[in-house]
């Protein structure tokens, strides 16, 4: 309560919590003596002795947030509030499960020394990576990037580490940081959309993560938008992914465009002025946006925000997917529906898994 609405006096979390004044005692003063609590300020008076008002002590806990890629691990250090107090990054040899977790440990250990932060100060640990992710059981069920299945990481690195690990998606990762600090804190029903290396959403449905029943919920990017039209890394064809992320928006202006020599996506919009690649950020954005209208059309969230490398796509992607959006949108649907761009820092990601460690210390994290 003092995470989504302090600070508050004793008083009002009693009317709020429907607790027993004496329950409300006993509990801020545990949380005060934990230092997870602080009497912060005195409130208005209402007629009688003006309240203390209380208030969470974010810098009681850090947490570390990872994000495992194909060639790297990103890592933050941050407090309670998710504010980012340290941040490196390793390059990784390969992504067996045995390196990652040496390579974790190692660098959480940097980051507490970085920051002096005693271990024992450390509420968790998360990590987000690409795949489908058995939240409960910590496992990795699959990851086609970095090619693991059933991967029990979670137990690996809370071995390796001696805190409570977290794993998940990294879109429900994302999901999760907007959930707590960012544009959802308020909101129930929440699509959060990355775009960049790959394209994916994180959904959370009457205030909770929603991840279907094995972890696979939110799949955008390997929805179909050209029947049997180009390979996607997945094996499949047609997924948007292989049309609308970065790396097919790069192969894409290559085959329109050879004589630019387009290889990397900042070359692309170097030359988003030439009309065949405005016409190939127009049709990608078109079809994300039909995309999102179909995800509105089935989940009717309240609030959209979009991430990931890919917020630096501009305004012609980006108007593209939202006059497509509102286009085949259910009638209403979409009518006020706020689209949200994040802007986005090398931190994120790993901000984002921190979160989960952050959601687990106010026990909102669902397994």
């Amino acid at each position: 309560m003092l995470l989504r609405n302090g600070p508050l006096s004793r008083v009002q979390l009693k009317d709020h919590s429907g607790l027993s004044g004496a329950a409300i005692t006993t509990v801020v003063a545990e949380l005060i003596e934990d230092g997870l609590v602080e009497e912060q300020a005195i409130g208005a008076s209402t007629g009688g002795r003006p309240p203390m008002l209380l208030a969470v002590n974010y810098s009681a806990r850090t947490a570390v947030g990872f994000k495992l890629m194909e060639r790297g691990l990103d890592a933050v250090l941050t407090d309670l509030s998710g504010e980012v107090r340290a941040h490196i990054r390793r390059d990784l040899p390969d992504t067996s499960p045995d390196t990652v977790v040496r390579t974790a440990s190692s660098m959480t250990t940097e980051l507490l020394q970085q920051c002096d932060v005693p271990a024992d100060r450390l509420a968790g640990v998360g990590m987000g990576l690409s795949g489908v992710i058995d939240v409960g059981a910590g496992i990795c069920v699959h990851s086609a990037y970095l090619r693991w299945r059933n991967v029990p990481i979670a137990m690996l690195l809370e071995q390796a580490i001696g805190v409570p690990v977290t794993i998940d998606n990294d879109v429900n990762a994302f999901a999760a940081a907007e959930r707590l600090f960012g544009h959802g804190r308020h909101a129930l029903h929440l699509a959060v959309v990355s775009v960049g290396r790959g394209i994916g959403s994180g959904l959370v449905a009457n205030g909770r993560v929603y991840r279907g029943a094995h972890g696979g919920a939110g799949e955008l990017g390997h929805t179909v938008t050209e029947r049997r039209g180009r390979q996607c890394d997945c094996g499949k064809r047609g997924c948007l992914e292989a049309y609308a992320s970065e790396p097919a928006l790069v192969s894409r202006a290559q085959e329109l465009a050879p004589e630019l020599e387009l290889t990397t996506i900042e070359a692309l919009l170097n030359h988003a002025g030439d009309a065949r690649i405005a016409a190939l950020l127009d049709d990608a954005g078109e079809r994300v946006g039909t995309a999102l209208a179909n995800l509105v059309n089935l989940f009717n969230p309240e609030l959209i925000v979009i991430g990931g490398e890919g917020v630096r796509l501009g305004d012609v992607y980006f108007g593209s997917l939202r006059r497509a959006l509102r286009e085949h949108a259910f009638d209403g649907l979409a009518e006020n529906l706020p689209v949200l761009l994040e802007p986005w820092g090398d931190d994120a990601w790993a901000r984002g898994a921190a979160s989960l460690a952050i959601s687990r210390t106010f026990d909102l994290e669902v397994n």
